[in-house]
C-alpha cells in the first residue's frame, strides 16, 4: 500500500476550478478537494493523508479527522503544514512506499531526503476526475507538414520520451 501525502492548500491553489471554490469559501474547496479524492478510482487502495494548515485555532496538538477513506490534519498552533508533511513523510518511510504531493521545493527535498517519493500538484490534479482538461483539441486527421516531420536520429527516443516520468496515481 502506497502512502499519499499532500498538501491540500497547494493543491487547491494549483487548479483554476479549485481556486474558484476558494473565493467563495475555503471550507468549499476544501470539502470539494476531499471528496473528489476520495471518489478517485486511482487512489482507492492508498492511504491517503491532506494537510491543511490549522485555522487560526488555538490547537496545541495535529487536529485529525477522516472523511470517507481520505485523512485530513490540520497543523497546530505555530505550526506549519509543511512541518506536518515532513514529520508524517519520515514517520511512513519506515512503514512502506511514500508519494510527497507538493510544489513546495523544500519540502520536496526534506521529504526526499527521508527517502519519499515526489510529485507535483499538476501532476495529481490532471489524475484524478473532476478536473477540466486544458489545451487544444487533438485531431487525428492531420496531415504532418514541414514543421512538424521528425528530425536527428531515427533511432533515438523523443525528448517527451526521455524526460523524467512523473508518478502515476
Amino acid at each position: 500500500m502506497r502512502h499519499i501525502i499532500i498538501d491540500g492548500y497547494n493543491v487547491i491553489r494549483a487548479d483554476p476550478r479549485l481556486q474558484s471554490f476558494e473565493r467563495e469559501s475555503l471550507e468549499r474547496a476544501r470539502d470539494v478537494l476531499i471528496r473528489t479524492l476520495a471518489g478517485s478510482p486511482r487512489l482507492a487502495g492508498d492511504d491517503v493523508i491532506v494537510v491543511f494548515d490549522g485555522i487560526g485555532g488555538d490547537r496545541t496538538h495535529v487536529h485529525s479527522h477522516r472523511i470517507g477513506r481520505i485523512q485530513c490534519l490540520y497543523s497546530a498552533r505555530g505550526q506549519t503544514a509543511d512541518e506536518v508533511i515532513v514529520r508524517q513523510a519520515r514517520q511512513l518511510a519506515a512503514q512502506g512506499r511514500v508519494i510527497v504531493v507538493t510544489n513546495d521545493r523544500a519540502v520536496q527535498e526534506d521529504c526526499r531526503a527521508h527517502g519519499c517519493e515526489v510529485s507535483g500538484s499538476e501532476n495529481l490534479l490532471q489524475q484524478v476526475p473532476g478536473r477540466r482538461r486544458s489545451g487544444p483539441p487533438v485531431e487525428d486527421d492531420v496531415e504532418p507538414s514541414l514543421s512538424t516531420a521528425k528530425r536527428g536520429n531515427p533511432r533515438r527516443a523523443p525528448r517527451r520520451d526521455r524526460r523524467p516520468r512523473d508518478i502515476r496515481f
